[in-house]
């Protein structure tokens, strides 16, 4: 896993970002709305924005969303289910093509409604599998701040 350069809302920072190696792309940045700090700092039912730039290494002609939080100190996953699913809807320019730089973008409310510290997974896949290969995947420290 390797580090990654992250841009928040007008400040540079660098922020350690684990990209997923068995990804069949290149993730060139990824854009956490107000996030400025590591852990990023989440709201409960609050919406945030994810932009990635990226180039894909192989053509894909679908992509969805999975998103998942591994809460810290239990080592359980929790699975997060976004509308749409279908990433192409409204998030990247399907079909996905080799060699071409896109960016995916994509808000969402956070589901949790209790405060707690997570390693959130965000993922892009070229099935609706969840065991399918991820085009995209990295994942990222947070912490949730509940009512």
């Amino acid at each position: 896993m390797k580090g990654l350069e992250i841009y928040f809302e007008n400040v540079y920072h660098m922020m350690q970002v684990r990209v997923m190696m068995r990804s069949t792309a290149t993730v060139h940045s990824v854009f956490l709305e107000s996030c400025v700090a590591e852990p990023c700092v989440i709201h409960v039912q609050q919406n945030y924005t994810v932009r990635i730039v990226f180039t894909a290494r192989v053509n894909h002609d679908k992509a969805y969303n999975f998103a998942s939080g591994d809460v810290i100190g239990i080592g359980r996953d929790e699975i997060w289910y976004f509308k749409p699913n279908d990433a192409c809807i409204d998030s990247v320019k399907c079909p996905i093509q080799a060699g071409l730089q896109q960016t995916y973008s994509k808000t969402v409310t956070i589901p949790i409604t209790s405060s707690r510290r997570m390693a959130a997974k965000w993922q892009v896949k070229d099935s609706n599998d969840p065991a399918a290969p991820p085009i995209i995947c990295f994942v990222i420290p947070i912490t949730i701040i509940g009512n």
